[in-house]
This record gives structure tokens, C-alpha cells and sequence, in this order.
């Protein structure tokens, strides 16, 4: 696992669970597991170079990080 090193975002890549466009994904995440997510695409001038990531922050308490990764871990259930 990769941590970040002195920002409090990350950009994952997301293919392996869902083939849709960065935007649907984040859609379907939020309605899924409860867990929000901006669409890659957003940060790049070249909107393609980001269409399968999604970007999550992390300036958030403790607890709502805690469980915004239990959340994150059920998402193996839903994965197709």
C-alpha cells in the first residue's frame, strides 16, 4: 500500500471494480456504499488522462475516516 506523502488526497484508479466513466462511478459509489469521490477527469486539462480515477480527500476526522474505510472494505462484496 501506497501512503501519501504529505497531501491529504488521492487519485484511485477504479477498473478493476467497475467499468463505467469516472462520473457514473462515483455515482454508483455513493449510492452503493456511502462513500463520496470526485471524478479523475475533473483535475486534468485532457479530461481522458483521468476518466478511471476517482479522488478521494482525507481532511476529515478520525471516526468519519474510520468509517468511511469499513465502508470501503464492504465494497469487495459489490465488486463484479
Amino acid at each position: 500500500m501506497l501512503e501519501p506523502e504529505g497531501a491529504y488526497y488521492v487519485l484511485a484508479d477504479f477498473r478493476a471494480i467497475r467499468d463505467l466513466p469516472d462520473r457514473a462511478f462515483v455515482e454508483w459509489m455513493a449510492a452503493e456504499v456511502g462513500v463520496i469521490g470526485v471524478p479523475g477527469s475533473a483535475f486534468y486539462h485532457h479530461k481522458e488522462l483521468g476518466e478511471r480515477l476517482v479522488r478521494f480527500a482525507f481532511p476529515k476526522r478520525d471516526e468519519t475516516l474510520h468509517e468511511a474505510g469499513a465502508r470501503l472494505r464492504r465494497l469487495a462484496a459489490l465488486v463484479t
